[in-house]
């Protein structure tokens, strides 16, 4: 078997064709993908406005309902005082939180309470607003605002 043993001079020429293609390919796909279109805040937009509507309507909006339940079972609504501590059914709070969710169906309730509040004072409360058909309250987890 021979081998050849010398060189080879020959110059081989490189074929470019598919690295062309594949720059143009490229080229393809950051066109496509990149966002020519105006940004929304660029757009002149002219909005309708309604010609009867001359001023803003006022909402009316209650004010924040605090429900404030004493260590020794005494319950103010909103600094004022409610119901005794004797008081196991709270009627009248039930007819202030019955009447305050006609007049704003949407009304939220903070409870607040002492630390030696007793549950059970508590959950009549609750039983109140379940009776008054309330269903947002919150209890405020903040220490600070709890009542001393």
């Amino acid at each position: 078997m021979k081998f050849k043993s010398e060189p080879d001079n020959d110059v081989r020429d490189m074929d470019i064709s598919s690295m062309s293609d594949v720059v143009f390919q490229l080229l393809i796909f950051f066109l496509v993908a990149t966002n020519i279109q105006q940004e929304e805040s660029q757009l002149k937009v002219a909005i309708p406005v309604d010609q009867q509507a001359t001023e803003a309507q006022a909402v009316d909006l209650a004010e924040e309902v605090v429900i404030d339940i004493y260590d020794n079972g005494e319950v103010y609504w909103n600094g004022q005082y409610v119901d005794s501590p004797d008081s196991v059914d709270m009627p009248e709070l039930k007819n202030i939180l019955y009447e305050l969710k006609q007049a704003y169906p949407n009304q939220s309730v903070v409870i607040r309470g002492q630390r030696d509040t007793q549950h059970q004072r508590i959950v009549a409360v609750l039983n109140a607003c379940a009776f008054a058909g309330i269903d947002q309250i919150t209890f405020p987890s903040d220490p600070s605002i709890y009542i001393d």
